[in-house]
């Protein structure tokens, strides 16, 4: 009994001293809402909004750091970000309406610069466009509509400006990317406010708990009275 209570006691001391040691970079998710976005689109004579509304968009900034409020520079992911908007314009006696999307493909890296004010990215980033424009009135040929919106796009994010990114929930982000939808240019305005920022476990994180746990309870019950 007293070599399970020491191989027990000794276990939990070294679990506990492994999560007390010295602080170290780790990744932190930032996750965006692009509601505030808008777009673009046809060469520029359908603004989304006031043509419309941005329904739904978000995505999530990988950073890494030694604290939720100290990001590092250095390795950056954008991933998950999505966009839906819809249509409804009139414009040159036309009337426009649709369900435009963008859904990022994978995941794309970056680079912090070390003034925490701008992420580099290495390559653009892989975007599948979804839904449709309709159109009525007397111009819809020449604008190619209605028409179905398919296919991928990289959109080249460069460098994308971020701001107060040491400040849990006030993270911002405001870019604008060119985007072509239906073969006819516009653009992307990006405006992301922060709405939640996370550590992100790493996988032997879980299990090194998990196996403090189980040892504390193991000599919990090892010390009850028989």
């Amino acid at each position: 009994m007293k070599g399970m209570l020491s191989l027990s006691g000794t276990l939990v001391v070294c679990l506990l001293a492994a999560f007390a040691g010295p602080a170290r970079a780790m990744p932190i998710a930032i996750q965006f809402d692009f509601t505030g976005s808008s777009i673009s689109m046809l060469g520029g004579i359908v603004q989304v909004p006031p043509d419309g509304s941005i329904n739904s968009a978000s995505g999530t900034l990988i950073v890494s750091g030694a604290g939720l409020a100290t990001p590092s520079p250095g390795p950056v992911l954008l991933q998950s970000f999505g966009l839906a908007a819809n249509v409804n314009a009139v414009t040159f006696g036309n009337t426009i309406t649709g369900n435009p999307s963008l859904t990022q493909i994978g995941a794309v890296g970056g680079s912090l610069t070390p003034s925490l004010t701008q992420v580099v990215f290495g390559a653009p980033m892989q975007v599948a466009l979804g839904g449709m424009l309709n159109c009525t009135g007397p111009s819809c040929g020449i604008l190619s509509l209605p028409a179905a919106l398919t296919g991928t796009q990289l959109l080249n994010l460069a460098a994308m400006p971020i701001a107060n990114l040491a400040g849990i929930g006030n993270a911002f982000i405001d870019a604008t990317y060119a985007i072509t939808l239906n073969g006819l240019t516009g653009s992307l305005h990006l405006v992301g406010t922060e709405v939640s920022r996370v550590v992100v476990p790493e996988p032997h994180t879980a299990g090194m708990l998990a196996l403090g746990i189980a040892a504390l309870a193991g000599w919990r019950v090892a010390r009850r009275p028989r």
